[in-house]
């Protein structure tokens, strides 16, 4: 006997398929945050990743096209911890112009060595971003005239450009989880920061999910299938759907 768990995120649809009925209580004892010395562990990147992945398609879905952002520091920029903390006062004054924004950022890595942020950005006006077709600059956006962005973040400058709200955008993002997992200075903060306003999963497990299950394998075609062993749940697979709009 199988155990199926149904999750949504936007039009991501994920359906798992257990041996071993998967603990719906877990208890957390409180503890003191561990360093980390060397570089994550693969598993918890790829965790991440698909955390990304879930949280751009449910954003996506709840509040429409985001802008496509990149912050960057003026000065040395090699600081992990004042990064940050200056991504999380960003966020917070963003929310106070813009109300109702929300935000998905992820850190990367210059060759330089400086730190930057790569991220979208909800429920703000499209008009700040350029529009861009390739690498070429088709118009300029409202943010190169105001710097409205650039004066929240104040750490240095900030690039904004229109997205058109695809799916695409959430693979896009999400490569930059593998390389901020593989740096060991971004251990002293989180590979993804999401503002609370984006919406969490929606989770279905037991007699429903498995007619879930059966209705999704009948009828649509799966975007991708992968399965493997799991010490506590047994054999487990994963079949990833991607509703179409309509």
């Amino acid at each position: 006997m199988t155990h199926s768990v149904f999750r949504k995120n936007g039009d991501l649809v994920e359906i798992t398929e257990c041996e071993k009925e998967p603990s719906k209580v877990r208890l957390y004892t409180p503890r003191k945050r561990r360093l980390i010395y060397g570089a994550r562990r693969p598993d918890n990147v790829s965790r991440t990743k698909q955390i990304c992945l879930r949280r751009v398609f449910a954003g996506i879905a709840a509040f429409g096209a985001p802008l496509l952002v990149t912050l960057t520091f003026k000065g040395d920029a090699s600081d992990a911890a004042y990064a940050n903390d200056s991504l999380r006062v960003f966020q917070v004054r963003l929310r106070n112009k813009f109300i109702g924004a929300e935000s998905i950022f992820i850190p990367e890595l210059s060759p330089k060595g400086r730190i930057h942020f790569h991220g979208f950005i909800f429920g703000v006006p499209l008009s700040l971003g350029d529009t861009r077709e390739g690498r070429r600059t088709i118009s300029i956006g409202d943010e190169r005239k105001t710097r409205v962005l650039s004066g929240l973040w104040g750490e240095g400058y900030v690039d904004a450009t229109k997205t058109d709200g695809s799916r695409r955008l959430a693979y896009y993002i999400s490569k930059y989880v593998t390389k901020c997992g593989s740096n060991v200075m971004f251990n002293a903060m989180r590979m993804i920061r999401v503002s609370k306003g984006i919406p969490r999963d929606t989770v279905i497990r037991g007699e429903f999910a498995d007619y879930l299950r059966q209705r999704y394998a009948d009828e649509k075609i799966p975007e991708r299938y992968w399965e493997g062993e799991n010490m506590f749940l047994g054999k487990v697979s994963k079949t990833t759907y991607i509703e179409e709009k309509t």
